[in-house]
């Protein structure tokens, strides 16, 4: 039998959507914390656009770029920003994220080469360097620093090898948002290496007790050639399904990952792009209205957790995520049954009380677990005593 490619041989599925998967095959009714999907719907004014969008389209295919129609409102997204620098000639759609940054890595990464990243983080990162084949220099981030890269660790961590250095604010899985005057030192660090630099904004609009959320663009608008911004409809219109993403760079980049998509998916599909552009060019209030309720329910949500035994978080600053450690609940049991690692914290608690949380070690974190507050009130709430009850039961 012939074998598969050694980078897929030993490739692993998403362990995230592995846990979705179990979510989908319980037989009981679960109160589902662990997926990372915003909790809200699309305005009726982006369904509308995907409705003329299907029933005006010819069946051709489309830009490997992105649609022009797109591009232009994605552009004036980027100039709303304040980041008037960018033309469409700088500019890329893809099938989400997720699929840009492959396609970047793709683009750049050289044998020998690495990727920097800050643990806990996106398992995603960890998974694509596997495939294109980088190494990953993992900088080890805790509660101590906000779970946020400080300049100095950032320093030390840089070596001739390091091609690509992720930066997320805010955090998955940890909501940490960095500030100006971090994202300013690291800037300063980063100026002195030639490097790419990957700034994986997904989340920028879900930032709480702050106007809006800084980034390494804004206060350090020297680097933009080396800056790779991602951005995605998925998290800040409620599209996670619709799968598009938005890629902003150098025109070489751009030119790279377009080249990529005319080899790979051709082009984005006209119905979700007609879809995003209406959501970037339309009334952003539903958007913001999201914002607020996550808001109100990250605190409801802290509220109910302070003082929970076994367990010790940090406040997340943004997106809608809150990472728990509960490395104190290591070791003891439930009904007899031992809690040797958060993996098995997640599965006791999924199974015996009908509640999906992430385990941290995915993101890099062991002894923690992630959950996502973006359900309902109601269902953050229930969650959130199920969560104490099964801490008070074990011991």
């Amino acid at each position: 039998m012939p074998t598969l490619s050694p980078d897929l041989e030993f490739a692993r599925f998403c362990p995230i959507l592995g846990v979705v998967q179990k979510v989908r095959n319980m037989q009981q009714p679960v109160i589902d914390l662990g997926v990372g999907v915003p909790g809200f719907l699309p305005a009726p004014h982006i369904v509308n656009a995907a409705i003329e969008a299907a029933s005006e389209h010819s069946g051709g295919y489309g830009s490997s770029q992105g649609d022009a129609a797109l591009l232009s409102a994605y552009l004036g997204y980027l100039h709303r920003q304040g980041y008037d620098f960018y033309t469409t000639h700088n500019l890329v759609a893809g099938l989400g994220a997720k699929h840009l940054l492959f396609s970047v890595l793709r683009a750049i990464i050289r044998p020998g080469d690495e990727i920097l990243v800050s643990t806990p983080c996106w398992p995603t990162y960890f998974d694509i360097a596997d495939l294109v084949g980088a190494g990953v220099v993992d900088v080890v981030c805790t509660a101590q620093t906000g779970f946020k890269m400080t300049a100095q660790a950032l320093e030390q961590a840089l070596s001739d090898n390091v091609r690509v250095v992720m930066l997320n604010s805010p955090g998955n899985p940890t909501g940490a948002v960095y500030s100006a005057q971090e994202l300013m030192a690291l800037a300063q660090v980063l100026r002195e290496r030639d490097v790419w630099i990957i700034s994986d904004d997904v989340y920028q609009r879900f930032v709480y007790d702050m106007p809006n959320c800084p980034s390494l663009l804004s206060v350090a608008p020297d680097l933009r050639d080396r800056i790779i911004k991602i951005d995605s409809v998925s998290k800040i219109y409620g599209m996670p399904g619709w799968r598009v993403g938005l890629l902003a760079a150098n025109e070489r980049i751009a030119t790279a990952v377009t080249t990529l998509n005319s080899n790979s998916i051709s082009n984005l599909p006209p119905i979700p792009a007609a879809a995003a552009a209406a959501a970037f060019n339309g009334d952003q209030g539903f958007s913001y209205a999201a914002r607020d309720r996550l808001a109100r329910q990250r605190q409801a949500l802290l509220a109910e957790l302070q003082g929970a035994p076994h367990l010790s978080f940090c406040a997340p600053a943004g997106a809608f995520y809150l990472f728990m450690d509960v490395r104190q609940a290591l070791g003891k049991s439930l009904r007899g049954s031992v809690i040797s690692d958060d993996e098995r914290f997640c599965s006791l608690l999924l199974d015996e009380y009908g509640v999906a949380l992430i385990p941290g070690s995915f993101f890099g974190a062991p002894g923690h677990a992630r959950l996502s507050y973006s359900g309902t009130a109601e269902q953050v709430l229930a969650g959130a005593q199920r969560i104490k009850e099964f801490l008070t039961a074990i011991a």
